[in-house]
């Protein structure tokens, strides 16, 4: 066989592979980040989920008041974003950001092809926010995954040497304390029953850090670390202790052993478990 013959060949077979990779998602991706957005999807990240979701199927929100829509092409592949990539996202109230959530979500389904039913994937307070907004919204998300989402609480919401990475953000944090998210909000969106479209599911993922590889945005990660292990006894990954990040009714995927609370929505095989489990 010719040496051209061959190249075309390899070509179609690429083409072929992209296309069964791009059409093998039913639902279109949304992406929400944690508080304050300080812990931000990486290029390795999208990519990886752009790659198998397809061009214009993975959709970034960011729950600030901003409607701005844009977008960015990663290895020829077009991701949209809502908002303003910026520390004003994720300072708010969970209901607060599932409000602002509901917003931009109806602006890009009218506008920019967001499917009617989407799945989710969620960092941190991005989890309890989906999860609000799927009780909220029944019906129109497909399937969750959370990426060290708090889903117990964390104490260092009640730790002023952690909260002072997060000068502005007084109505979030004030929720993400274990008191409030077990007596308060579980109660009122609970997982069990979770009206979910299509028999959907809710997994969790978690990481796991060690007091001289946890870092973070500014350190935050490494502060955390010590006030869990040394004041409350606990492991963790530097933002939320091990266990509270899984609750009953979800189905726990992953734990990544080597990866700090940032790492989770920086690295790309994170990126591709999440993804194994949605439709």
């Amino acid at each position: 066989m010719k040496k051209g013959s061959i190249c075309v060949i390899a070509l179609i077979l690429t083409l072929f592979a992209f296309t069964l990779t791009a059409e093998a998602k039913t639902y279109d991706l949304v992406l929400l980040h944690g508080l304050t957005n300080k812990h931000q999807w990486s290029d390795a990240f999208l990519n990886q989920v752009a790659s198998i979701w397809g061009s214009r199927n993975v959709y970034v929100i960011y729950t600030n008041d901003s409607t701005r829509v844009w977008t960015r092409t990663i290895n020829g592949r077009v991701i949209y974003f809502c908002g303003e990539n910026d520390f004003s996202a994720g300072d708010d109230t969970i209901y607060t950001q599932a409000s602002l959530m509901r917003t931009k979500i109806l602006k890009l389904q009218q506008s920019y092809g967001l499917s009617a039913k989407f799945n989710v994937i969620a960092h941190s307070m991005g989890g309890l926010v989906a999860r609000c907004y799927i009780g909220r919204f029944p019906y129109t998300v497909a399937g969750l995954v959370t990426l060290g989402t708090p889903h117990k609480g964390s104490p260092l919401a009640n730790a002023g040497q952690w909260l002072a990475f997060f000068v502005g953000a007084t109505a979030a944090t004030r929720q993400l304390t274990p008191s409030y998210v077990n007596n308060t909000f579980n109660p009122a969106y609970p997982v069990y029953g979770a009206p979910l479209a299509n028999s959907g599911k809710i997994y969790t993922i978690a990481g796991d850090g060690d007091g001289w590889d946890c870092w973070g945005w500014g350190g935050e990660l490494q502060v955390g670390w010590d006030i869990l292990t040394t004041v409350y006894w606990r492991d963790s990954d530097g933002a939320v202790a091990r266990g509270d990040e899984q609750i009953s009714g979800a189905t726990h995927v992953a734990t990544f052993w080597s990866y700090d609370h940032m790492e989770l929505v920086t690295k790309s095989d994170v990126a591709s478990k999440a993804a194994s489990y949605l439709r």
